[in-house]
């Protein structure tokens, strides 16, 4: 289950445990800008700090593929999902 970690106005960040995996998931609540990358950037650096973080990726989603990679995640292997759907896991480390 998705546990909110960090809520502000302009995003929340979850964690969720799953097979001893961490997954993160962010909801972004107002129009992107560069002052919401920037403080999303300070919360996740501050979150992530020393942790192995990983984040569910539609393949299909390149607007997705594109946040993820500007905050560091790397692919990591292709996964079918219980719902029969295709996804790709991403790590950060």
């Amino acid at each position: 289950m998705k546990q909110p970690v960090v809520s502000t106005d302009e995003f929340i960040i979850y964690l969720e445990e799953d097979n001893g995996f961490m997954f993160i998931h962010c909801d972004v609540l107002v129009k992107w800008t560069k002052q919401v990358k920037q403080h999303l950037m300070q919360k996740f650096t501050k979150l992530a700090d020393g942790k192995e973080l990983y984040a569910l990726h539609t393949p299909e989603d390149s607007k997705h593929e594109k946040f993820l990679k500007m905050y560091g995640f790397k692919y990591l292997q292709p996964l079918k999902g219980l719902d029969g759907n295709n996804y790709d896991i991403y790590v950060w480390r």
